[in-house]
């Protein structure tokens, strides 16, 4: 018969003391055997601690906190502490199947409270067997409106998934009211999980717009923190947005009441009951019963709309979402988490079960003419999730080494230092705007965009009229430019626009298309003037050459040098040609220089120095090497 905290012994004892398998007795011929099992604290025999001992009746051994009394089956049961303690006969049966009788011995639990103490016992058999506890049970507690039904109670799993994450959760007889509640136990081992999370079933229906207060009796010990989550999101799983809030984790010391309470934001239509607890060592347990989901409550602490973008800030103190009045809209911003996770949240964290409600962190919005500002209390950096699209166009303003005030290209991938992110596309774009400039840090995937940023405050700009505008000027006068033939001047507008107003994401795109055309348009002509020197080269002409250095130094002149694409390789076929040109004039040079040198001679010696003068100026300007 094995004896600790853990639900698999045969006697399983509620103390954060004992650990979850502390020791067992065995039957050794005619005697019993109790062995310690390398228990953490021990197990003790008049204040002496031992690890293995001949039982004796009468024996009282001290397991964590409690004592155990080894006594005769059929002893008088009035011999032991009459109203304080409550005696349990084990079930012989079960006995059984750790290896035959036990003979005529039973087990009495006395676990010390206070000034007072009681026994706590779990037994069961296969006929379904008796079930008492010391204090008196309570009938459960019962909540007007609840819509949990059965489930409300925790009497057994029905209504719950216990094991929805983590280590998980599992029926225990340590309840606030009726006869049963789930505790979450850390396994022992380095590699156990640090969290459990349990759920509901099923999801609640629930309706937009609908406020609910959500509740559960809860404890804990060994360090364990516990809390009350509720998750809305929408039944169709095209729809991405999901709002998470709740209670802060916490140490809770002995049964008490959580609540939460949340409005259905827009476009959800189910309701998710998370219970979450963090474990950090084998010792640690957190208990929850009588749960409840009431339409009851104030309605939501944030509920702001921007006119200007039609986008709407969603949120309590400690949730936060930012998407289009428009349900059928995209989201823009999913959540705002913490950006730097203590360790006891390390593994909720990895799971991507972590919200900035369960680290105490406070958020405040406030509203302003195109934009939402956002405070943080309660951590330095923040997480921010959007939709993978929001990373399809990402730019950087004012990126460390870039131009002041001026937008860049970043990666989504990638780790950053700018005093703002534009994010988003179309309806949802947004540029995270920053007091100064921060680090940040963008990572995608499952269909999410991460962003990473070292403040705890930030503007979440939504409406760009202004910017609009003005791009919508640029654009005109660079289709007008590049209809007069003044590539170079369009595509200057162009870079001007994408690098001071690229809020419109139409327009930007309209711009891109643009640019690409007029990019081409310049790549073809290089393309042709190659083939021109191909040409000239295979039939070693004068006049080919000549075509491409006069063909290039026009492009360079229309585009002008800081619109090239492929600047070297345009200047390397501009140099090969010339190159060829002056070989070609070299070789025609040499004797028509010889011949009028000549010429010039013969005018000095017939005493004409002004026709000898002539030629050899001309030589001079025209046939000498610059």
């Amino acid at each position: 018969m094995r004896i600790g905290r853990k639900p698999g012994n045969d006697v399983v004892l509620a103390d954060e003391k004992t650990s979850g398998v502390h020791c067992e007795i065995v039957r050794e011929g005619d005697r019993h055997v109790l062995r310690d099992l390398g228990s953490t604290n021990g197990t003790f025999l008049d204040g002496k601690r031992v690890t293995e001992l001949v039982l004796t009746p009468g024996d009282v051994v001290t397991v964590g906190r409690l004592r155990v009394k080894f006594r005769a089956a059929d002893g008088a049961a009035g011999d032991a502490d009459a109203g304080n303690l409550a005696v349990h006969r084990l079930d012989a049966g079960r006995l059984k199947k750790r290896g035959g009788s036990m003979g005529l011995v039973a087990v009495l639990l006395l676990l010390v409270l206070g000034g007072g103490g009681w026994y706590w016992w779990q037994g069961r058999n296969a006929g379904g067997g008796e079930h008492k506890v010391g204090k008196q049970q309570r009938a459960v507690l019962q909540i007007a409106g609840n819509k949990l039904g059965a489930a409300s109670g925790c009497e057994d799993e029905t209504g719950w998934t216990l094991a929805a994450a983590g280590a998980g959760f599992q029926p225990s007889t340590d309840a606030n009211t009726g006869r049963g509640a789930f505790v979450a136990l850390r396994a022992e081992g380095s590699e156990a999980a640090d969290f459990a999370v349990a759920t509901l079933a099923e999801p609640l229906p629930v309706f937009a717009g609908r406020t609910f207060t959500i509740a559960a009796h809860v404890q804990s010990s060994g360090g364990a923190a516990i809390g009350l989550r509720a998750l809305c999101f929408s039944n169709n799983d095209a729809q991405p947005f999901r709002f998470r809030t709740g209670t802060a984790l916490a140490p809770v010391e002995g049964w008490q009441r959580l609540e939460v309470q949340v409005t259905v934001p827009g476009g959800c239509d189910r309701m998710q009951i998370e219970l979450v607890a963090t474990l950090p060592g084998a010792d640690a347990n957190a208990s929850f019963d009588d749960v409840a989901a009431t339409e009851s409550g104030a309605p939501a602490a944030i509920d702001q709309d921007l006119a200007e973008s039609n986008q709407k800030a969603f949120g309590t103190g400690a949730a936060l979402a930012v998407r289009s009045t428009d349900a059928d809209n995209p989201v823009t911003l999913l959540e705002v988490l913490p950006g730097d996770v203590p360790a006891a949240f390390a593994g909720l964290a990895a799971a991507r079960l972590l919200a900035l409600s369960d680290v105490g962190a406070k958020l405040a919005v406030s509203t302003k003419e195109r934009s939402f500002g956002v405070a943080v209390t309660g951590a330095d950096a923040l997480e921010l999730v959007f939709p993978a699209e929001a990373a399809g166009n990402l730019l950087g303003l004012e990126v460390a080494g870039g131009a002041a005030g001026k937008f860049e290209s970043v990666a989504a991938d990638s780790t950053f230092t700018a005093r703002g992110v534009l994010v988003g596309d179309r309806a949802t774009r947004a540029l995270v705007q920053f007091a100064a400039p921060v680090e940040c840090r963008g990572k995608t995937g499952n269909g999410l965009f991460r962003l990473r940023v070292a403040a705890a405050e930030f503007e979440l700009v939504l409406g760009f009229r202004n910017e609009r505008q003005l791009a919508g000027n640029l654009l005109r006068e660079a289709k007008a430019a590049a209809a007069g033939n003044q590539p170079g001047n369009a595509l200057n507008l162009l870079r001007e626009l994408a690098e001071t107003v690229p809020q419109d994401s139409a327009l930007l795109g309209q711009a891109q298309e643009l640019r690409a055309q007029l990019l081409t348009a310049q790549a073809d002509a290089v393309v042709a003037l190659g083939k021109d020197f191909d040409e000239a080269e295979f039939f070693d002409t004068r006049g080919g050459f000549e075509r491409v250095v006069a063909g290039l130094d026009e492009l360079v002149a229309l585009y002008g040098k800081g619109n090239l694409e492929g600047a070297e390789a345009i200047a390397e076929l501009r140099g090969k040609a010339q190159a060829r040109l002056d070989a070609l004039d070299a070789a025609v040079r040499g004797p028509q220089q010889a011949r009028l040198t000549a010429m010039a001679k013969a005018f000095t010696d017939a005493q004409q120095p002004a026709l000898a003068k002539l030629v050899q100026d001309y030589v001079k300007q025209y046939l000498e090497p610059k």
